[in-house]
């Protein structure tokens, strides 16, 4: 689903006018490919985003500006070096290939007037942006390639055109005269592509759905007869484009996007390509770097979960050793009772066990290097470390279960996360307990503090507020609601905090739907049948010492709810 070149094209026609005589007001680096820069225009503000990501390279206007970090990078520090303040002259694009410049018309460093530009290539992972001079040298690049010649000082040269040809500059003779060479075996869809700037895939198929001819046609299949109709899809698709396109968004598979209608497929239209690109690989990227976060908290997490599962195996196996200290006892007092039995050098001794109904005879193991006594006094010391063993590994295995518990429950959190501000609190949370390495970056207070849970609004006009790690659970049970609201949790899995913000009698459909929230933000959401407790939060604790999120309850009644067929509902501002 990448920005081809004829989508670029109206694109660039949209963003021009838009941002043109625009003053730079601050240029940023939210991250290691992105650049933002603030232009002031006539009464009012306009933010353009352009992104060097190896999946959704693009560019775009934003509504608000990405959070970014303490200490700008390098390249952010030329750009601003240069650009803050200029003036934007025209932003423009290599024919319809995807290559953007932006000029802009700054201040040298006497004074003069001095024309500075940004070059932008749409490369998929080659993509790249560079600063040049107005002699066209590298000021600077992104991503620096020192045996390519990217560096600072070295002349600029753009990437080979492939000799493709502007599409817009073709005469129906030169078009014909194009295709009568294309060999045979050629599908069409592959010589579009090669042989005209901006075509995609989707594009050259596109151009042959409105021919009325199969997308897999070859060259040799195509008779004389379509040869015109090829010709008149081929410049309507571009008069479309120079009208200002038709910017849709195709959902259905395979998902597409496009400034041109796509024959025979209902697509979501958008008031712009601009808004358009904003959408789709905006959100394509944002839930990119999502699942990266995930992957790399949860990486780190199954490390540490896998070392408990691996000590719980442990302590439960030496705990089932102690626990045959009741049975090194009796062996001790029967060999008491029977110290007369005993032969010095005897490796086994056989002794009655009065305990039982006609006192059978036991085998105790001795050792023959011992005497009577010394292998009575080697008995009641096993008896008695193993005693304290049992309570000492109790102990360990009980801390060790709250553990595991406890890194189930945050692993879940981290799979049900659907924003980086979540995974933020998760990931500083994990700092603070020891299971990830703390960054030595200082964070403000903004950063630090708690988002707050979902809220939702039932039926009823309720509110009702959803946990969504350790930080928002503790957060929404002990500050946020009182003694006599209501609160939830699925019954004995790992799952959110969930309170209904109202006293007295509940209405039973908002106590439903906070049911099926809680519920699906468990990790039984895919369950046919969850039960969820419910009790005043008045009944809530948390234990002294507990890991965050970690809480006890009781006079707790329940619902069973089915999660599978819930509608999660919008949540409130």
């Amino acid at each position: 689903m990448p920005l081809d070149g004829l989508t670029l094209h109206v694109l660039i026609q949209e963003l021009d006018p838009l941002l043109k005589n625009g003053r730079v007001l601050k240029i940023y680096q939210p991250d290691e490919t992105t650049v933002t820069i603030q232009f002031r225009l006539l009464r009012k503000t306009e933010t353009l985003l352009i992104s060097t990501d190896p999946l959704y390279p693009r560019l775009h206007t934003l509504q608000e500006q990405p959070q970014n970090p303490l200490n700008p990078p390098a390249f952010c520090m030329l750009l601003r070096k240069y650009l803050e303040p200029s003036r934007l002259i025209r932003i423009g694009q290599e024919g319809l290939d995807r290559i953007v410049y932006l000029q802009f018309e700054g201040m040298g460093p006497l004074g003069q007037s001095t024309e500075l530009t940004m070059v932008f290539e749409l490369m998929g992972r080659h993509s790249n942006l560079y600063l040049l001079s107005d002699d066209g040298v590298i000021l600077d690049a992104l991503k620096r390639f020192p045996d390519k010649g990217i560096m600072p000082g070295q002349p600029y040269r753009k990437p080979s055109d492939q000799d493709k040809v502007d599409p817009r500059s073709l005469s129906p003779e030169a078009f014909f005269d194009e295709l009568r060479l294309v060999p045979g075996p050629t599908p069409l869809w592959k010589w579009l592509t090669e042989s005209f700037q901006g075509f995609s895939k989707l594009a050259a198929t596109e151009v042959l759905a409105r021919a009325g001819l199969h997308v897999s046609l070859k060259r040799v299949d195509l008779e004389e007869a379509d040869w015109t109709a090829v010709h008149t899809a081929f410049h309507q698709l571009l008069r479309e484009l120079e009208q200002g396109g038709t910017p849709s968004f195709y959902a259905d598979e395979p998902q597409d996007f496009s400034a041109y209608q796509l024959t025979g497929r209902g697509g979501q239209p958008f008031a712009t390509t601009n808004s358009l690109v904003a959408q789709v690989l905006g959100q394509g990227q944002s839930h990119k770097k999502l699942e990266e976060f995930k992957r790399r908290l949860r990486k780190q997490l199954l490390r540490h979960h896998k070392r408990v599962i691996k000590k719980e195996a442990i302590q439960q196996t030496t705990l089932q050793e102690a626990e045959q200290a009741d049975i090194y006892r009796h062996q001790g007092e029967l060999l008491t009772a029977s110290f007369h039995m005993i032969k010095q050098g005897a490796s086994e001794v056989h002794v009655q066990d009065y305990t039982k109904e006609n006192a059978p005879l036991v085998a105790i193991s001795l050792d023959p290097r011992l005497s009577a006594s010394a292998n009575v006094q080697r008995i009641f010391k096993r008896y008695s470390k193993a005693k304290a063993s049992q309570k000492h590994t109790s102990l360990q295995l009980e801390q060790t279960q709250l553990e595991k518990a406890y890194l189930e429950d945050t692993l879940l959190q981290i799979d049900l996360a659907d924003n980086e501000e979540i995974l933020g609190e998760i990931e500083a949370e994990l700092g603070k307990m020891g299971y990830l390495k703390r960054t030595t970056k200082s964070r403000s207070k903004k950063d630090q503090a708690v988002l707050g849970p979902d809220r939702y609004l039932s039926s009823d006009g309720l509110l009702i507020v959803v946990g969504r790690n350790n930080q928002q659970n503790d957060h929404l049970t002990f500050r946020l609601t009182h003694p006599n609201h209501l609160w939830l949790h699925a019954r004995n899995v790992p799952g959110s905090h969930v309170a209904i913000l109202a006293e007295g009698e509940i209405p039973p459909n908002t106590l439903l739907e906070a049911a099926h929230l809680a519920a699906y933000f468990s990790k039984s959401r895919n369950s046919p049948k969850v039960p969820v407790d419910y009790t005043l939060r008045k009944h809530v604790r948390k234990p002294k010492g507990a890991t965050p999120g970690y809480v006890h309850y009781d006079q707790a009644k329940t619902l069973l709810v089915n999660p599978t067929d819930f509608e999660l509902p919008a949540k409130q501002c």
